[in-house]
């Protein structure tokens, strides 16, 4: 019981706002759209030529998952179904969020237009955005294939 609350308490302080530290080139948004929903694990990082935002989807199918920029914003919608099952099931530990997802990542202006392509396998969902300066429409399409850069 007392390392349950101690984590909790630890993950109540992460949330909190800090004074004086300076806010990031990429930062989580709090958006409408996302209350209630969970929120996939991300990292954030970037090459010479683009920047590249990796999402944790395990068991969530393409088709279950939306891409959008708006406003400045990258918002990552969908949804994971969760365990179907015909008989009655008792967990003993349940830490697999499952229905329905959201991340809204605020976008610097230069990148706002600039070339997107996303692509899921194997459970992560990688969104690279060119650092080209000129901006062009902006298609979004999931692809099966990519080659990581793991």
């Amino acid at each position: 019981m007392a390392a349950h609350l101690i984590r909790v308490f630890r993950e109540l302080a992460d949330m909190a706002p800090r004074r004086g530290t300076p806010r990031t080139l990429f930062y989580n948004d709090v958006d409408d759209v996302c209350v209630g929903n969970w929120v996939p694990n991300t990292d954030i990082f970037e090459t010479d030529a683009e920047i590249i935002i990796r999402l944790e989807l395990a068991n969530v199918s393409r088709k279950d998952i939306s891409i959008k920029v708006k406003d400045g914003k990258l918002h990552i919608t969908g949804y994971r179904q969760g365990i179907q099952e015909t008989h009655r099931l008792y967990f003993h530990q349940m830490e697999i969020h499952c229905g329905n997802f959201c991340k809204v990542i605020t976008l610097p202006a230069a990148l706002e237009h600039n070339e997107i392509i996303a692509s899921l396998q194997d459970g992560i969902l990688d969104i690279r955005i060119s650092k080209q300066s000129s901006p062009v429409e902006i298609p979004i399409v999931l692809e099966t294939d990519r080659n990581s850069d793991r």
